[in-house]
C-alpha cells in the first residue's frame, strides 16, 4: 500500500470512529469519575491553580474542561460545584456532552499513534490494519466517549513507544528531544501509564542492546522541564510528585473491587488476565495469537514482550478497578493483530471483529465477549460494566411510566435532580416497602456479597432492565416477598414468605 493511501485510510478510520463515539455522548449519564475530573480541569484552565484529585495529571482534564471555562460556580467544592460547571453550558447534560468532546482529540491521537508505530516497525498496510483493529475495540469506543483520562494516557503511550523505537534506532539530539516530549506527554496525562512506558523502555533497550546514557539523561531532563513547566504555570509544581505518591499508595493499599462473585479490597493477582480475556473481542485475541506465531523481527518480539510487561505490572496492583487501567496493552496487541491479518485465515476474524463492534453500539462500556456468559455482571463490574452510565435512560423510563418518586441505589456521582430524575430516596436494605425502585448492578451485587440479607426483599421480585446496568422494580402493596433470616446470612438463602405492607399500615 502506498503511504498516501495509508494516510487516507487511517484518516477515514478516525472519522468513522469519531462519529460512532459522538453519537453516544448524549445517551449516557456522567460515569463515576467524570464529575471528579471536570472540577480539576476547570480550576486549571479558569482559576489557574491545581488542587483537586492531584493523583491525576492536568493535561487531559484541562482539555475536557476547556468548553466550560467560562462557568462561575458559586460553590467551590463537591458535586454542587460540578453541577454548576456543567449547567454553564445551558443545562447539565449539555455540559456533560461538551466536556466529552475533548476526548475525541485523544481518540484521534491514539489511532494515529498506533498507525505510526505500526508503520515504523512494519509497513503502511500494517499501519492501516493496526489502526483498524484498535478503533474497532468496544473498550476504545467506550473510554473514548467519556471525559476520563484513560484514552489520553493510551495516546501518550503510543507516541512514547514510537519515540523510544526511533531513539534506539538512531540516538541523536532530534530523537532525544522527541523522546523527552513524548515522555512528558505520558506524565501529564495519566500517572499509572508511567510504569508501562518505563517497562517498555527497558524491553526495547534490552532487545536493541543499547542504552545511550548521555541522550537518556538529556531526554529525562527535557521531560522534567516540560512537566514542571506545566505545573509551575499554575503554581502547583509540588503537586506533581505528590500525585505520583498518591497513585503508588493507592496501588499498594487497594480499593474494594468485584470479581467472579467476590469482593476484595486488595484485589487478585489474576484480575487483569480475566478482565483482558472477557473485555477483548475473541477475534482480536486470535489475530494477536496468530501474529505472535508469525513473529520474526526484533520489533515483533518487542511488542509481545511489552504487552506481557503491561499485564504483569497490572497484576502487581491491589487496585483492581477495570481493564482501563491496562488500556495501553491494546497498542502492542493491535500491532500483533495487524501482523496476524497477513494470514488468509484472518479475513473471517476481521469480519467478526467488525460485526461484533457495530452490534455493541452504543453500549460499548458494558460489552464483554462470549467468555463472560449470559450474565457478565457476575464476572466484572465497575468501569468494566456499570460505571453509572444509564441514569439518562432511567430518567426517560420514569417519565414514560409517570413515576413521581423512586427509591434508588445507583452506583455513581450523577446529580439526580439536575439530570431530571423525579424525587429520589434511599432504599432500606432490610425492611420491605411498596413503591418504585432502581438499583444498579455495581451497587446491589457487591452489597449482597458483603451481606446476603441486604435488599433480598427487593431483588427477588421481577424487574425491568434499563439499559444494560439498572434494574427497575415496582413493588405493589400485598406483593409476596422473600427475606433472608439473620441466622442464615452465612449459609444458603432461606425463604420467609409473607405479605408486603406499607410502613404505615
Amino acid at each position: 500500500m502506498r503511504p498516501l493511501h495509508a494516510i487516507a485510510a487511517v484518516a477515514m478510520i478516525c472519522i468513522v470512529t469519531v462519529i460512532r463515539i459522538a453519537t453516544t455522548h448524549a445517551v449516557f449519564s456522567p460515569t463515576y469519575d467524570e464529575p471528579l475530573h471536570i472540577p480539576g480541569g476547570y480550576e486549571f484552565v479558569a482559576e489557574h491553580h491545581y488542587r483537586i484529585s492531584t493523583d491525576n495529571p492536568p493535561l487531559a482534564r484541562a482539555v475536557f474542561a476547556w468548553p466550560l471555562r467560562h462557568a462561575h460556580p458559586m460553590t467551590k467544592e463537591g458535586l454542587e460545584s460540578v453541577g454548576q460547571i456543567y449547567d454553564s453550558a445551558g443545562d447539565y447534560m449539555t455540559g456533560v456532552v461538551r466536556s466529552r468532546r475533548g476526548n475525541l482529540i485523544f481518540v484521534v491521537l491514539a489511532i494515529a499513534g498506533v498507525a505510526l508505530l505500526a508503520g515504523s516497525v512494519m509497513d503502511a498496510s500494517a499501519a492501516v490494519m493496526a489502526a483498524f483493529v484498535f478503533a474497532m475495540l468496544p473498550t476504545t469506543l467506550a473510554l473514548g466517549g467519556l471525559a476520563t483520562t484513560d484514552m489520553a494516557g493510551t495516546a501518550a503511550f503510543a507516541f512514547a513507544l514510537l519515540a523510544l523505537i526511533s531513539w534506539v534506532r538512531r540516538p541523536a539530539w532530534r530523537e532525544t528531544v522527541w523522546l523527552g516530549v513524548a515522555f512528558a506527554f505520558v506524565f501529564l496525562t495519566k500517572f499509572s501509564v508511567a510504569p508501562s512506558i518505563l517497562a517498555a523502555a527497558a524491553v526495547i533497550c534490552i532487545l536493541w542492546r543499547t542504552f545511550p546514557l548521555k541522550y537518556a539523561i538529556a531526554g529525562g531532563v527535557i521531560a522534567l522541564f516540560l512537566i514542571y513547566g506545566v505545573y509551575a504555570s499554575v503554581h502547583a509544581a509540588p503537586r506533581f510528585l505528590l500525585g505520583i505518591q498518591q497513585v503508588v499508595q493507592h496501588s499498594r493499599e487497594g480499593q474494594d473491587a468485584f470479581l467472579l462473585g467476590e469482593v476484595r479490597h486488595t484485589g487478585w493477582w489474576y484480575y487483569f488476565p480475566i478482565a483482558l480475556g472477557v473485555k477483548t473481542p475473541i477475534a482480536l485475541l486470535l489475530l494477536a495469537g496468530s501474529g505472535m506465531a508469525m513473529m520474526k523481527k526484533r520489533e515483533d518480539f518487542a511488542m509481545a514482550a511489552i504487552a506481557g510487561a503491561i499485564l504483569a505490572i497490572g497484576m502487581t496492583s491491589k487496585a483492581d478497578l477495570g481493564v482501563r487501567h491496562i488500556l495501553p496493552i491494546y497498542v502492542p496487541l493491535s500491532l500483533l493483530a495487524a501482523r496476524g491479518t497477513r494470514s488468509i485465515r484472518a479475513m473471517p476474524l476481521c469480519a467478526w471483529l467488525i460485526v461484533g463492534s457495530f452490534l455493541a453500539h452504543p453500549d460499548y462500556l458494558p460489552w464483554m465477549n462470549a467468555f463472560a456468559g449470559s450474565h457478565p455482571e457476575q464476572v466484572l463490574l465497575d468501569s468494566n460494566f456499570d460505571w453509572g452510565q444509564d441514569v439518562v435512560r432511567l430518567r426517560d423510563a420514569c417519565r414514560a411510566k409517570g413515576i413521581q418518586e423512586i427509591g434508588v441505589a445507583i452506583f455513581g456521582t450523577v446529580d439526580m435532580k439536575r439530570i431530571g430524575m423525579p424525587p429520589v430516596h434511599d432504599i432500606d436494605p432490610i425492611h420491605a416497602s411498596p413503591g418504585w425502585y432502581a438499583v444498579s448492578e455495581s451497587f446491589i451485587i457487591p452489597a449482597q456479597v458483603r451481606d446476603p440479607r441486604a435488599y433480598t426483599w427487593l431483588t427477588r421480585q421481577p424487574f425491568e432492565r434499563i439499559g444494560k446496568t439498572i434494574r427497575l422494580y415496582r413493588v405493589e402493596p400485598g406483593a409476596r416477598f422473600v427475606i433472608l433470616r439473620r441466622e442464615d446470612a452465612e449459609g444458603p438463602p432461606a425463604e420467609n414468605k409473607g405479605v408486603l405492607r406499607s410502613r404505615s399500615g
